[in-house]
């Protein structure tokens, strides 16, 4: 019967920063009609101000100030919840070192609060294997969620967590933090990963997906 690796034998392998950051831009309403390049890309959804009311509502928010949406500028100049560069970084990512567990940590709300963010995520990444997503709201949260990626770690023995720390309705649209990545693997995944590397005729990777 095989071992199962304890928690002291999970190994950070690779961690930085992903280059792309969403934008701010304006909820329109009913009354925001014409033919202008904002209308073009926010077409008009009747329910939004029923659900940006029971957003404020829930948040317990008096301020009278618009919020705002922060969305990612892709290659088709259409605004999206994620980077369309995601996928190529995920694509190359389990080219390199199998598919790992993964594990998506966001916060926030979105303005179409229907299908939960995850599910566009996993629709921008094509991606169909093992995942977990769990929401984090403040560093005491962060370290749960951490110390739960490195059991899941400690079973599937490779996982990459993604930290979306982006808050896709916000009343405060100059906040933007930048989505961060860590990969974890057990001890055997890292001495596994660091032969390959020496193997390969053309050297992997120095951090597995993207970075700045």
């Amino acid at each position: 019967m095989a071992r199962r690796p304890s928690l002291a034998e999970v190994r950070l392998l690779a961690s930085g920063t992903l280059p792309d950051r969403a934008s701010a831009r304006p909820i329109l309403y009913s009354c925001d009609t014409g033919e202008d390049s904002a209308a073009r890309e926010h077409p008009f959804d009747p329910c939004l101000q029923q659900r940006l009311d029971a957003w404020k509502r829930l948040q317990s928010s008096t301020d009278s100030t618009p919020p705002a949406m922060h969305l990612f500028s892709n290659a088709d100049a259409l605004p999206d919840l994620h980077s369309q560069r995601l996928r190529e970084d995920w694509r190359r990512l389990c080219a390199e070192t199998d598919t790992p567990l993964l594990v998506y940590l966001h916060c926030g709300h979105q303005p179409d609060t229907r299908s939960p963010i995850l599910q566009y995520l996993l629709q921008t990444l094509d991606h169909h294997g093992p995942v977990h997503a769990l929401r984090v709201e403040c560093r005491k949260s962060l370290q749960d969620a951490m110390a739960l990626a490195r059991a899941m770690t400690a079973n599937s023995s490779l996982s990459l967590v993604l930290r979306d720390p982006t808050e896709r309705l916000t009343p405060r649209p100059r906040h933007t933090r930048p989505l961060r990545y860590a990969l974890l693997g057990t001890r055997d995944r890292a001495v596994d990963l660091s032969q390959r590397r020496a193997q390969a005729a053309v050297p992997l990777a120095a951090t597995p997906i993207r970075s700045q």
